[in-house]
């Protein structure tokens, strides 16, 4: 498969889709909509590099190969739901979780390796997804509590014989026997998935590669030996899919312009109404409330469901109410905000997150993506008025705040 065209989402509510479409159109990039997901988009004209774009640079575009969406898609959580993502690192099938469960929902994100997990955590944080938080295990070993999640997400280690158009030397390096080890990593797992899913609960594997050892094998093996079921699972529009299993797609990646990619749709016999844990977490450092966090920094959370703040180790988080009802043998961290020193927050003003969610009377609203680019590049606007930021949007999107000095505003990321 050569020349695969380069896919994207928007990291917007349905509302905001006009405008970050605007902000694009406006910096030269053209693209079209993609049928199988409101938010995802096919590159057709790129001036510069899509990840330098002032959306991109504000956390409103993730790039993402379409087949890639499909996971979280194909899970399909409802808003508020608690999600558990395995093997979550960059993030990319996270970020759709969040946007999926909503603010009032949570998605628990697992990643085992330290460097991955920084880049998990990074990305979160960009992208603004204040529901997610993340732990570092070894996915066999989570400490969580059997028949608990009613959705989980696996997408597994694999050969990536799927991705060779990015990686050509994937099926080489994974050829023949090579993959037993992957194989058993899958099964391991799989097994603790189905042991961490609570009845009635929704099991999406999936894995970016081809091989039948590593796809249809493990789910004879899901339900043979876990006794798991095949759950259908929709044909998303603009994909052409290869024969696979009841319950399983296997997306043709040349005839889908896309990564070859294979998901089965799993589920655990019974009825579902497992809690989240018997023992919820106490967590280390000091609790926050909002209306004290708002009081030292003048940050607004309120549009936030139920939430608090935690210091702890010089640093402080935000903390989604759901969170709190981990289990208590859970180490995970929520969304960092900033920082702490003595008594004081210094909290990164610089987070969309805190950005009122419409402009108001003294917010700054700009029309022209050339007076965004000149603050990004260390350019002033002239500002009559007090205070030490001002807000600032692109039509009605959010942006950050601008720094007020004397009768200027300028852009700071620090």
């Amino acid at each position: 498969m050569k020349n695969t065209p380069r896919s994207f989402r928007l990291v917007c509510t349905e509302e905001q889709i006009p405008d970050v479409e605007a902000l694009l159109r406006a910096e030269g990039f053209g693209f079209e909509p993609e049928p199988f997901f409101s938010l995802a988009r096919t590159l057709t004209a790129e001036p510069v590099p899509l990840g330098r774009s002032i959306a991109a640079r504000f956390g409103y575009v993730y790039i993402q190969d379409k087949s890639s969406m499909l996971p979280p898609l194909a899970l399909a959580p409802e808003p508020g739901e608690r999600v558990l993502d395995f093997c979550a690192s960059p993030g990319s099938k996270t970020g759709i979780l969040s946007q999926l469960v909503g603010p009032a929902g949570l998605v628990l994100a697992n990643e085992p390796s330290p460097d991955r997990l920084a880049t998990l955590r990074v990305n979160m944080r960009h992208l603004g997804c204040v529901n997610v938080a993340t732990c570092k295990y070894e996915g066999q070993a989570l400490p969580l509590n059997g028949d608990s999640w009613p959705s989980i997400l696996l997408d597994a280690p694999c050969s990536g014989w799927g991705t060779v158009d990015k990686n050509p030397k994937a099926a080489q390096m994974w050829a023949g026997e090579k993959t037993a080890p992957l194989e058993a990593l899958q099964r391991e797992l799989l097994t603790k998935a189905a042991e961490l899913l609570a009845p009635g609960g929704r099991l999406l594997y999936s894995t970016c590669t081809t091989n039948e050892r590593e796809n249809e094998a493990q789910v004879r093996f899901a339900m043979d030996h876990l006794g798991l079921l095949p759950t259908p699972l929709p044909e998303f529009p603009s994909f052409r899919f290869a024969p696979s299993l009841p319950g399983c797609l296997l997306v043709d990646g040349e005839g889908s312009a896309a990564q070859g990619f294979f998901l089965a749709g799993l589920t655990k016999p019974g009825h579902a109404g497992g809690a989240i844990g018997t023992t919820p977490s106490r967590l280390p450092g000091d609790t926050v409330s909002q209306k004290e966090f708002f009081t030292r920094t003048g940050l607004d959370t309120s549009w936030l469901p139920e939430h608090s703040f935690l210091r702890v180790g010089g640093r402080i988080y935000l903390i989604m109410e759901q969170a709190r009802q981990l289990p208590a043998e859970l180490r995970w961290q929520g969304f960092a905000v900033g920082k702490s020193a003595g008594d004081s927050i210094l909290a990164d003003a610089t987070l969309r997150m805190f950005v009122p969610p419409g402009p108001e009377p003294q917010s700054l609203v700009l029309e022209d993506a050339g007076t965004i680019r000149s603050l990004l590049t260390g350019q002033s606007l002239s500002w009559q008025g007090g205070g030490k930021r001002r807000a600032f949007y692109y039509r009605s999107l959010p942006l950050g705040f601008l720094t007020v000095k004397g009768n200027r505003c300028l852009w700071s990321d620090r």
